[in-house]
């Protein structure tokens, strides 16, 4: 599924909902299109027009490439690129 006409898509990333959010997205994973120069604000929107999963959310935890989005020096600004993971879960808690 592409956020953009095919011609605009340079980005291919993949995205797996795990846990209660697979049943919400209804699906495991995807693949996901955006056009060049896109941002974690992109991949975002993208979540919340398509799944209506809405970041950032302390019921959602959303990690790229293994990092959270806000361990990367430029947060939510940051680049995304071809062939990126982002996985998507709820909150690990513990007692």
């Amino acid at each position: 599924m592409s956020m953009n006409t095919d011609k605009d898509v340079t980005i291919t990333i993949t995205i797996k909902y795990l846990v209660n959010l697979s049943e919400k997205a209804g699906l495991r994973k995807e693949e996901a299109g955006f056009p060049g120069g896109s941002t974690l604000h992109d991949v975002a929107r993208y979540l919340k027009e398509t799944k209506n999963i809405i970041l950032p959310s302390p019921r959602v935890m959303a990690v790229l490439n293994g990092r959270g989005w806000d361990q990367y020096p430029d947060k939510w600004n940051t680049p995304i690129s071809n062939g990126d993971t982002v996985l998507l879960f709820p909150p690990i808690s513990g007692g």
